[in-house]
């Protein structure tokens, strides 16, 4: 079950980094240019991050550029356990994270306190709410 979770997992990165793509004779028709993983980590970022949506769900972002996740999804009515590690950096107004297949998912950030908002952008726009544990 856990393979499967990844493997889904996986894809949703791919989308969200590459978007879906039509071809004709196996030939990508998809010209947008792929994200690249280059800036710096942020001390801003550094810290345990809960999900405000999800109870259980958490971002531990490290000083050294690592990140993890653990947590919960839902998925055809199941609660399954994920957890994912990789590494993240700041590039101008983008939090990148990418993951050990390489996959780079690019989020528009904003701090107000306590909260980190991340968006998604793209035809796959959603937010995620997270809150800064207490030290």
């Amino acid at each position: 079950m856990k393979r499967c979770h990844s493997l889904v997992l996986a894809a949703g990165l791919v989308l969200a980094v590459t978007g879906c793509q039509s071809s004709e004779e196996g030939v990508p028709t998809d010209d947008r240019p792929k994200v690249v993983f280059e800036g710096k980590p942020d001390e801003r970022f550094v810290a345990v991050w809960n999900s405000k949506e999800t109870a259980g769900n958490a971002y531990t972002i490290k000083g050294d550029g690592t990140y993890s996740y653990k947590g919960v999804v839902f998925m055809q009515g199941k609660k399954i356990d994920n957890q994912f590690e990789g590494e993240w950096l700041v590039n101008g107004d983008r939090l990148l994270f990418k993951d050990k297949n390489g996959n780079v998912v690019p989020y528009a950030y904003k701090f107000e306190g306590d909260t980190l908002t991340l968006s998604l952008t793209g035809r796959l726009k959603r937010d995620t709410v997270l809150i800064k544990a207490p030290n």
